[in-house]
Order: structure tokens, then sequence, then C-alpha cells
């Protein structure tokens, strides 16, 4: 047995990541040029918005 058996890997196709980058969005009540603004002031509007940016960013490309 190994030590990574408990681990699930799920692959996601492009509208699974569009979906996720959507539901960080919106949970964060910001778009996300907002966000990206709040990034780079170093100041997020919420906890929800700094954790969004954690996923989007890694998700998505810059826009800016």
């Amino acid at each position: 047995m190994s030590d990574y058996d408990d681990i699930h890997l799920e692959l996601l196709d492009e509208s699974d990541v569009r979906e996720a980058i959507d539901n960080a969005l919106a949970a964060a009540e910001c778009t996300w040029e907002q966000l990206q603004e709040q990034a780079e002031a170093g100041r997020f509007s919420s906890e929800i918005a700094r954790r969004a940016w954690f996923v989007v960013s890694s998700l998505a490309a810059p826009t800016r």
C-alpha cells in the first residue's frame, strides 16, 4: 500500500476550469479585473476574495 492511495485526482476540461473561475469570482463578488487590481494593491476586499485570487490566478492568465 502506497502513501498516496488516499489521493484522488480529477482532470478538468476547459469548461470545468471556466466554471471553477466563475464560481470563485461569484463567491468573491468581483470581476477578474477587480480581483487583479486588489492583488496588485495587496489589499483584498475580503478573505474570500484573497482565497479566490489564490485559485483564479493559478488557472487564468492575467488580462492586464
